[in-house]
């Protein structure tokens, strides 16, 4: 069995790096002393309701997208990067830039810092950029919260120990794909680079300093049907709060360019996820963990062909349906929702093979 995991891996790194092809040289020279995005949304943070802004600082990108295994199969956000690394100065100017956005803003606030990569690799933010930018989180008061996000081989002990001793009690999560349970998904299907035992490392020295981990879950990988994709996200969500996490966001796949899903939904091979697909696992999961743990969801693309989408009528209510539980984990928001198209759905869960997958997708186009 193992033998045949191997050869499976190796088919997938090899169909991804081709997916990605000569896409890395396409990245446009960027202005380096501003980030790569910049954005300001409502946020629930912690029990509270405030204001988060994210920060995508622009890097040279993933390391695991920028070796010889070619990154995941969904993920094309390499290309936000740049083909040198910013110098420190360059660096301590993007988030500048983009801790300007709060200046009217008023407490609670949350700062979620994002490089297309892990902020605690070495290769994408040196050390001192590391200590200086959360410095500056760490004497602006109103911040109250923390998000960084990271592949769990970097979340050593003394990088904990270092972030906890500067941002001093501030509710601190470390944000880390952890995508799926399952080794075998995570890796035949995702090409993830990591094993479950190392998620749980990384679980473990976060919270010998009290940090929380925002385990990201992926709906609908590629190669799983949608049953298959909506069980294993509320197994996932399941598993990841009996592991202790503090916060589950969930994310269904949305079509990126130069990715081997891209590839694959162009030749009518995958289908992004139903809305309903989203809700059900939002709905259930919830009714498993409970208040445990928070349990978000913003889908990318939402509505749209390359995103999570139903029929076109529906799809504008389920998402704000959507995004409302993700600030008030409240459930009831989801009661009313109803549509035609949920038969068809209900259908495809039940009846899906590859040509069924392939109507449905059509339809709903």
């Amino acid at each position: 069995m193992s033998d045949i995991i191997e050869r499976l891996e190796h088919i997938l790194v090899d169909s991804t790096v081709k997916a990605r092809g000569t896409s890395v040289a396409k990245r446009r020279r960027r202005n380096p002393t501003k980030p790569s995005a910049k954005w300001i949304a409502p946020a629930r943070i912690g029990n509270e309701v405030g204001v988060a802004l994210a920060v995508v600082l622009g890097t040279v990108g993933c390391s695991h997208a920028r070796g010889d295994s070619g990154g995941c199969t969904m993920c094309s956000y390499l290309l936000d990067g740049d083909e040198r690394s910013p110098t420190t100065d360059e660096l301590l100017q993007q988030f500048d830039n983009a801790h300007s956005e709060l200046t009217d803003e008023t407490a609670p606030l949350s700062v979620k810092i994002y490089t297309s990569g892990s902020f605690f690799d070495t290769t994408e933010i040196p050390s001192d950029v590391r200590t200086k930018i959360l410095a500056r989180i760490a004497k602006d008061e109103r911040i109250q919260e923390v998000v960084i996000e990271s592949r769990p081989e970097y979340v050593t002990p003394d990088i904990m120990r270092e972030t906890r001793d500067i941002l001093g009690s501030r509710r601190i999560e470390l944000g880390i794909g952890l995508e799926s349970s399952n080794d075998a998904i995570r890796s035949i299907c995702i090409n993830k680079g990591f094993s479950l035992s190392t998620f749980k490392g990384a679980v473990a020295n976060a919270k010998e300093y009290d940090i929380g981990i925002r385990a990201y879950v992926l709906l609908k990988p590629p190669f799983l049907t949608e049953r298959d994709a909506l069980l294993d996200a509320v197994k996932t969500i399941e598993d990841a709060a009996k592991l202790g996490v503090s916060t589950v966001s969930m994310n269904p796949v949305n079509i990126q360019k130069y990715t081997l899903v891209e590839r694959l939904w162009r030749k009518e091979q995958y289908s992004p996820p139903w809305l309903w697909t989203v809700m059900s696992v939002l709905r259930d999961a919830w009714n498993k963990v409970g208040s445990s743990i928070n349990i978000l969801c913003d889908p990318v693309a939402a509505g749209k062909v390359r995103g999570a989408h139903n029929c076109g009528s529906c799809d504008e209510s389920i998402t704000s349906a959507i995004r409302e539980f993700s600030i008030h984990q409240d459930i009831s928001v989801f009661d009313s929702l109803d549509c035609d198209c949920m038969r068809q759905w209900h259908h495809v869960l039940n009846h899906e093979d590859i040509s069924l997958l392939i109507h449905s997708r059509s339809r709903r186009s």
